[in-house]
């Protein structure tokens, strides 16, 4: 491990990494502001996301900004989403000789590092320091605190651990927090355990209360174990307590080891969402690892989920980007299987989709690619959800629904694994759940974003009834199209073709005047006040648009581009109506409503704007460092663009499509399942070389822009002929459209 930290402080000061030293070339701050990427340690999506927590005005959903002060280390996080935060349970705050209760303490940061599976910082106070190391298993937080004291007539001291139970990430509103505990406990087990419970609600999605149990060990007895609650010491040695106002109150356990400066003491923190006795099982089944065997063992298993894609060639900026990415598509959903009340153990169970809106375009493919066991979980899980509850979820986030964004996206994601024969589920199952979301309009006030009884009425969602009416409509329209893919893989062909004859009532929408989509009444009737961008600041809240105005949401027709195509008055006239959103600044990467656009020009036939659009954003727009990506990470779904693009190729969701781009490296070696390879092969790439002009996929000539998953799912070869000029490559054979 010291080999492995030194290489990272080469890389943290030089900027290089050997493409072999795949842990530090991995950037685990990038993104970290304004992305809201979670830089602590994990194991591939772990339960316990323990890292380093701040307190900022507007309090990231990660816990973490760059530019703040850290007062501590907690236990759970979120990465990359954005609203109101939750979790950042069990705070641990170290602290040498004085006790302070009555304030979180900001320290001044020193030498932070990072790579996955481990994090360390140097916390200064005045002349004292404290040097943290974290790492994590699934279920269990490791911590190694280092004090020292300079300048000192001696090296005596107290090194103190302050355990805030009550702690959660929050921002005020109205002097109330957005998420806050309501009811908790702690109590002094031994002279060297502490157990905690805290049961908290809020946060962007919905109340969704959940209670979390840690059972926490330290390496070294107490020298003195206290309680505290509201800043003051209370003599007990169990404290059961409410919280009724919602109000931030603050109480937990201090601890003191004496000793000299150099002291080490070692903590670990088991979790669980079932009970105390659960939380120390999860600790105990570690058979008490000590903190190098915990990293050795986080070490292994990012390896091995990052060497399921080997790089060569292109930047040095390019190959930590694209490491950088791959960990963060594996930080979210939250694996929480056989730990939550009332559910089988046996069957795979997540929290935080963070949405489905999010990552269904994207990340979720990317899982069915080169982590097909981990899609065949989350799958499972979805229709879990279904059986237990009635209906898939867009969001579902500590064992609840959350707020859904725009359409059925289960249902892309149901599609998406049907198509692509993942197997591993019931397709007869997914039918039934993707049928109840089109058909039968929920009363359960978490689900009341699916508008089912307006869109069966009358074909679109009414502006009468909620917001973001025309952006929902073009979701359900897609929505329709997977629904009748699974049903055809069913062979129900009545079904089949009542669901594709219905994605494309959608065009009704379609404003012949202006050449996008746009909202109409009950009757009819256009509404009078079109623009072609959002209508408000927080485009979340805009009328017809959710998250993008009509400009960018007018494209969104995966599944009849050429139907929208001949609207717009051929191929000629789209690529303009293209060409204006990017030189317009209209378009932006930074969400996900736009991750296709670039690569629209495909079915239009004009390739090379794809390959320009692509490189373009590719080397500009993200960028090295914590403010790297371009707007909040959402769950790893900017990240998924990254990895896909700088592959090469990009996945079009619920279809058996890929659409190809321009890789960044010469070499790309993708792990497939039943130990298959896909090797891509892009000959004198270069910067200047972006254009394809010529390709091969396993020994025979590719002449289109676009390829199939059952192409590639058994492995093989795909070269690419790279170019700074570009040709007719891609012209003809466009990809398929209803």
């Amino acid at each position: 491990m010291r080999k492995l930290f030194i290489a990272l402080q080469l890389l943290l000061f030089t900027g290089f990494a050997s493409s072999t030293k795949i842990l530090t070339s991995t950037n685990v701050f990038w993104g970290t502001d304004g992305g809201n990427v979670f830089p602590g340690v994990s194991v591939p999506f772990g339960m316990v996301k323990l890292g380093p927590e701040v307190r900022a005005g507007w309090q990231p959903t990660s816990g973490y900004r760059s530019d703040e002060p850290i007062v501590g280390f907690s236990h759970t996080r979120t990465s990359g989403t954005g609203g109101a935060p939750r979790y950042g349970n069990f705070l641990i705050v170290p602290q040498i000789d004085s006790m302070r209760l009555k304030e979180l303490f900001k320290y001044t940061k020193l030498n932070e590092a990072g790579y996955p599976g481990y994090y360390t910082v140097t916390l200064k106070d005045k002349n004292s320091y404290i040097k943290a190391e974290l790492t994590a298993s699934q279920k269990v937080g490791y911590h190694r605190y280092t004090f020292t004291k300079k300048y000192s007539q001696t090296n005596a001291l107290n090194a103190n651990i302050l355990i805030d139970v009550s702690n959660t990430l929050t921002r005020l509103t109205n002097n109330k927090p957005g998420t806050y505990w309501t009811d908790g406990y702690v109590k002094i087990v031994s002279s060297t355990e502490l157990q905690a419970s805290i049961t908290c609600e809020g946060g962007w999605g919905g109340l969704n209360p959940y209670t979390v149990y840690c059972y926490m060990e330290f390496d070294k007895p107490f020298t003195k174990a206290q309680l505290w609650r509201d800043g003051e010491f209370i003599n007990r040695k169990e404290l059961a307590t409410t919280n009724p106002e919602k109000l931030l109150k603050r109480f937990g356990a201090a601890v003191t080891f004496a000793g000299l400066s150099g002291m080490e003491v070692n903590c670990k923190v088991g979790l669980s969402f079932l009970s105390f006795e659960a939380a120390m099982l999860n600790l105990r089944s570690e058979n008490n690892k000590s903190f190098e065997d915990a990293l050795s063992t986080a070490e292994n298993l990012w390896l091995e989920k990052l060497n399921k894609i080997q790089i060569k060639g292109g930047s040095v900026v390019a190959q930590q980007l694209f490491r950088s990415a791959l960990r963060n598509t594996m930080l979210m959903p939250t694996n929480v299987t056989g730990e939550v009340p009332g559910w089988n153990p046996n069957v795979p169970h997540y929290w935080d989709y963070y949405c489905i809106w999010d990552i269904f375009r994207a990340t979720m493919p990317l899982y069915t690619l080169i982590w097909p066991d981990k899609q065949r979980e989350f799958i499972q899980n979805l229709l879990e959800i279904y059986k237990q509850r009635g209906y898939l979820p867009d969001a579902w986030i500590a064992g609840d629904y959350a707020q859904i964004q725009g359409g059925s996206n289960a249902d892309v994601v149901l599609a998406d694994a049907v198509v692509k024969k993942l197997g591993g589920f019931d397709p007869r199952l997914a039918l039934d759940a993707t049928l109840k979301n089109a058909e039968i309009q929920s009363d359960n006030p978490n689900l009341k974003g699916r508008y089912v009884n307006d869109y069966q009425k009358y074909g679109y969602v009414l502006p009468e009834t909620t917001k973001g009416t025309v952006s929902r409509t073009l979701e359900y329209a897609y929505n329709d199209y997977c629904i009748a893919q699974i049903a055809k893989s069913l062979k129900e062909s009545l079904l089949t073709e009542k669901y594709t004859r219905q994605s494309l009532r959608v065009f009704n929408l379609f404003h012949p005047e202006h050449k996008m989509f746009w909202a109409k009444d009950s009757v009819g009737n256009w509404m009078p006040d079109f623009s072609p961008v959002s209508k408000r600041k927080d485009h979340w809240n805009d009328p017809y648009f959710y998250e993008g105005g009509s400009q960018i949401y007018s494209t969104y027709l995966p599944h009849a581009m050429q139907t929208l195509i001949a609207k717009h008055g051929g191929n000629a006239e789209y690529i303009k109506y293209l060409d204006n959103l990017f030189d317009s600044g209209v378009f932006g990467i930074e969400n996900e409503p736009e991750f296709l656009i670039p690569y629209q020009y495909i079915y239009a036939g004009d390739y090379p704007s794809t390959a320009r659009r692509v490189h373009e954003i590719l080397t500009k727009v993200f960028q090295p460092g914590t403010a790297g990506i371009p707007g909040q990470d959402d769950a790893g779904s900017m990240s998924a663009w990254y990895v896909w693009s700088a592959m090469g190729f990009f996945p079009v969701a619920g279809q058996d499509l890929y659409l190809i781009g321009t890789p960044l490296f010469e070499e790309t070696t993708i792990q497939l399942e039943n130990k298959k390879q896909l090797r891509i092969s892009a000959k004198n790439v270069s910067s200047k070389n972006i254009y394809v002009t010529g390709a091969t996929l396993n020994g025979r000539k590719l002449n289109r822009a676009w390829f199939r998953h059952s192409e590639i799912a058994k492995g093989g070869k795909l070269v690419f002929i790279m170019s700074d000029k570009p040709n007719d490559w891609g012209k003809e054979n466009l990809p398929y459209s209803l």
